[in-house]
């Protein structure tokens, strides 16, 4: 018997994967970001943890990279990372610390009553912001990564971490910040690396790198808080939709150049040229990268 194309439900209403991305039911976060949550990450923050919300909160509004910091740098420790990871480690709690780079030891034995033996101890759960859960119950806590321009794979060593480290009970909520789809679009085709290429890469860690990975179950049952830094956040950054705009405007003119009333391309691309050298001289590699 044939069935009804009508009659059959799509994927979405048949299954909702417990890990799958949302969107985020709580408010308060700050404006210029993508934010997408697993498995209630958002709310568990928030309502659990209202301190640690706080200080990610504050963090996230005082951090305002400059265009030039994104195209400069390379090398080492890109300066704004340092300093949103500072932004969180000033975060107190009647006056102590509570925010910092930690290696948390996971040890484990194995034995009857009375005597029991170590039968393992791993270290090397490497998490460079780790937020107490609070004074009096520093665990479970608060994982937080910042992945700016590494390679995509570093978005696979976080995950495989705190999936590991929520099993353990060490961390309730890891959270993951890196460029969004729009900034990642925008900033890939113009900002030029040294070498003639240009600085952001499609493989390196963005917002589309990260969210197929979760949606296949990297994390494992970790909740996750996935922010994406939008365009808007970066100071200076109108020169880089000019860049864009002219460059639009050269390829408008190769996929347009018969009705441009060119008599050949070869004669349209002495103008194309020159287009994409105007967008380029705007905003010319750093010498220093």
């Amino acid at each position: 018997m044939e069935q009804d194309d009508e009659a059959v439900p799509e994927a979405d209403d048949v299954v909702d994967l417990a890990g799958q991305v949302r969107d985020i039911t709580v408010s308060g976060l700050p404006y210029g970001y993508d934010y997408k949550a697993t498995r209630y990450a958002d709310v568990i923050l928030k309502e659990a943890f209202p301190g640690r919300f706080r200080d990610l909160t504050r963090a996230l509004e005082q951090f305002k990279p400059t265009l030039d910091e994104l195209r400069s740098g390379g090398g080492g420790r890109t300066v704004f990372v340092a300093r949103f990871d500072q932004s969180l480690a000033d975060q107190q709690e009647d006056g102590q610390t509570v925010w910092g780079k930690q290696n948390i030891t996971i040890e484990k034995a194995l034995g009857f009553e009375g005597n029991v033996a170590p039968v393992s101890k791993v270290r090397g759960h490497e998490i460079d912001m780790f937020g107490l859960g609070s004074l009096e119950q520093p665990l479970p806590g608060i994982a937080v990564e910042m992945e700016w321009n590494n390679k995509d794979p570093f978005f696979d060593r976080d995950l495989i971490n705190f999936q590991a480290l929520h099993h353990e009970g060490a961390i309730a909520v890891g959270v993951i910040v890196t460029r969004s789809a729009d900034l990642q679009d925008l900033i890939s085709k113009v900002i030029q690396s040294k070498d003639g290429g240009f600085k952001y890469g499609t493989s390196s860690t963005h917002w589309d790198k990260l969210v197929p990975r979760v949606n296949l179950g990297g994390g494992g049952e970790c909740p996750l808080l996935l922010i994406g830094i939008r365009p808007e956040k970066i100071e200076g950054i109108e020169l880089a939709y000019q860049v864009r705009d002219v460059l639009d405007d050269a390829e408008d003119l190769k996929a347009n150049w018969r009705e441009l009333e060119y008599s050949s391309w070869s004669e349209a691309k002495s103008d194309y040229d020159e287009l994409r050298n105007e967008a380029f001289a705007l905003m010319p590699p750093v010498s220093s990268q």
